[in-house]
């Protein structure tokens, strides 16, 4: 079925999807990306104020990851930042693929609802 644009006063913001290199975590608390071998980034001072960035499985990143399975320690690799409204995600991706603790970033998808017909 063909998609339908959702409506714009659903105010939903398209997120800049990233995957953390191999050794490094998200520091929510810190607001800091940290590597295995100790060194830190700090991602806010690239972003507009307002901005999040947060794991698209939080409970896989609060996890033991001695715990997981090989599949879920890649997917807790996957997060969002996620930008104020009215800020475009494109002139932000490029900024993202270049932190030392990004292997890859794209712009999400962009929502929509099914055609009912």
């Amino acid at each position: 079925m063909p998609a339908v644009p959702a409506p714009k006063s659903a105010a939903i913001r398209v997120p800049v999807e990233l995957k953390l290199k191999r050794n490094y975590k998200y520091d929510s608390h810190k607001r800091m990306f940290e590597s295995g071998s100790g060194t830190s980034f700090d991602p806010h001072r690239d972003l507009p104020k307002d901005t999040l960035i947060v794991y698209k499985v939080p409970a896989l990143a609060a996890a033991d990851e001695s715990r997981l399975s090989q599949p879920e320690k890649e997917l807790r690799r996957y997060m969002q930042v996620i930008l104020p409204q009215g800020v475009s995600p494109q002139d932000f991706v490029d900024i993202v693929r270049g932190w030392p603790s990004v292997e890859e970033a794209s712009v999400g998808p962009d929502v929509s609802l099914p055609n009912a017909r």
